[in-house]
C-alpha cells in the first residue's frame, strides 16, 4: 500500500474525474492518511478478529440463553438486536465500541447443542447501526419480533450475496482501465458511495446495491495503466454514504 502524498495530487485528480466521483457525492480523501479512514475494513480486520476469538472463547462456558445473556453483559456488549429466540436457537446482534457481531447457538431441552458462535455481523438491524453511533444508546428494551423473525439474520442474505459476488467478480475482469469499472458497475445496477483510499496505481471503493454492499480494490500496472487484480471483499465497516445508501434502498 502506498500512502497518497502532495506529489500525486495531478495523478489522483485524474484518477478522479475518470471515476467521475465528485466531493458533493462521494466521501473522497484524496490528500489524506488512509489510516484515518476508520471505515475501510482493512485497516480494521486484525483488532476485529482477535476481539471475535476473544469473545467466542469466553462465551464457551454459557450453557443456555441466560449464561449467554449474562457473558455478553460481563464482556462488555449490548445486545441490539434479537433476530432469532425460540426453543430451538437463538441468535443476536451484539455491539461493543465500534464493533458489532451475530451471537448464535442451537438449543435442545433448554441447553446449548454446541459452544455459541460468534460470526461477522453485515446485515444490522436499526438498533445495530443507533449503537455503533452513539455509546450511550439504551438496547435495554430490545425484543424478538416473532412476525419477523430473521429480518436481519446475515444467514438470511448470505447465499445471495455470495451469488452476487460471484456474478461481480466474473463482470470485472482484470485488464481494463480504472474508469471501465465504473461502466460496469453503473450497468449492473451498484452505486459508489465511497472512495476509502487511491493512489497512482491502486484504488478502492465501496458500492452498494439493494441490501448488499462490498468493497471493490483495484490495482494497475505502473507502465501500462492496465489493472492487473481486482479484489471484491465484505464490507463490514461502511462509510457513511454507504450507510445512506443502504438505509434508502
Amino acid at each position: 500500500m502506498k500512502t497518497v502524498n502532495g506529489q500525486k495530487t495531478l495523478v489522483l485528480t485524474a484518477i478522479l474525474a475518470a471515476l467521475s466521483l465528485s466531493y458533493a457525492n462521494v466521501s473522497v480523501a484524496a490528500d489524506a492518511d488512509p489510516q484515518k479512514h476508520t471505515w475501510q475494513d482493512r485497516m480494521n480486520l486484525e483488532d476485529y478478529e482477535q476481539q471475535r476469538m476473544a469473545l467466542e472463547k469466553s462465551l464457551s462456558g454459557a450453557h443456555n440463553v441466560n449464561d449467554l445473556r449474562s457473558s455478553l453483559n460481563d464482556a462488555g456488549y449490548k445486545i441490539t438486536s434479537i433476530n432469532q429466540e425460540t426453543d430451538s436457537d437463538v441468535e443476536y446482534e451484539i455491539v461493543k465500541g465500534d464493533h458489532t457481531f451475530e451471537v448464535k447457538a442451537e438449543i435442545s431441552d433448554g441447553k446449548f447443542k454446541e459452544d455459541a458462535e460468534v460470526t461477522n455481523n453485515i446485515w444490522r438491524a436499526d438498533s445495530t447501526k443507533a449503537a455503533l453511533k452513539d455509546a450511550d444508546y439504551d438496547a435495554s428494551d430490545v425484543k424478538f419480533d416473532k412476525d419477523n423473525p430473521g429480518r436481519y439474520s446475515d444467514a438470511q442474505f448470505a447465499d445471495t450475496w455470495t451469488q452476487e459476488k460471484a456474478a461481480l467478480v466474473e463482470a470485472m475482469p482484470v485488464g481494463k482501465k480504472f474508469e471501465d469499472y465504473k461502466k460496469i458497475l453503473e450497468d449492473k445496477g451498484y452505486q459508489i458511495t465511497s472512495i476509502n483510499d487511491q493512489d497512482d496505481d491502486e484504488i478502492e471503493f465501496e458500492i452498494v446495491k439493494g441490501d448488499h454492499s462490498f468493497e471493490v480494490n483495484l490495482e494497475r500496472d505502473d507502465d501500462s495503466k492496465v489493472v492487473d487484480e481486482v479484489k471484491v471483499t465484505n464490507n463490514i465497516w461502511h462509510s457513511e454514504e454507504t450507510e445512506k445508501a443502504l438505509g434508502n434502498k
